[in-house]
């Protein structure tokens, strides 16, 4: 199947925004953002904005996802990765990501967001790992499992940042993995 390609147009305009929202993350919180802020800053004009987003909040979850993406990585990978791996991963990449948006999560609204975000990026790809793994397990158990690995990653980021931090992440992931694995592996 050939493949489409996009208008390098559309797609510097497309990161042009998408900068401009970064830039003035870092000096106004989300809220104070508005649509004129971004178009005048990325210097097009607002039907260019829509054209490429539904609003502000859109910008923030497509932002949101395409970095989070960015930093996974894990479909990037010659060989698929075992459950262990991806969680490993995983870990590595959400403590990454968290240390690189700062300044966009101010307000609790923003931080909501994000975190809804994360948990919808997270969940379908464990999913899509654990029915690698089983097959033949019942889709239901599969869809629990997965979510189940969601609050557990996001968990252990959240305590990672608040009191490991002396610890390198991937210390921190390695001596918690055999014990989320073992009960991941039991109930599959």
């Amino acid at each position: 199947m050939k493949e489409l390609k996009q208008d390098p147009r559309l797609v510097r305009t497309r990161q042009s925004i998408i900068e401009a929202f970064i830039q003035l993350s870092y000096n106004k919180e989300f809220s104070q953002i508005t649509v004129k802020d971004i178009t005048e800053t990325a210097q097009i004009n607002r039907a260019t904005f829509y054209n490429h987003f539904l609003d502000k909040y859109d910008l923030l979850e497509k932002v949101v996802s395409e970095k989070l993406s960015l930093n996974l990585g894990c479909s990037s990978h010659p060989k698929p990765l075992s459950l262990e791996d991806t969680i490993k991963e995983v870990f590595l990449a959400l403590i990454r990501f968290v240390e690189n948006i700062p300044a966009v999560v101010r307000s609790q609204e923003e931080h909501h967001t994000i975190e809804s975000i994360i948990h919808i990026e997270l969940t379908s790809l464990f999913h899509k790992q654990l029915v690698r793994e089983c097959p033949d397990c019942d889709p239901a158990h599969t869809q629990r499992l997965s979510r189940l690995l969601t609050h557990s990653i996001t968990g252990m980021s959240r305590d990672y940042h608040n009191h490991f931090t002396d610890t390198s992440p991937l210390d921190y992931v390695n001596s918690l993995l055999p014990y989320l694995c073992s009960g991941i592996k039991e109930s599959s």
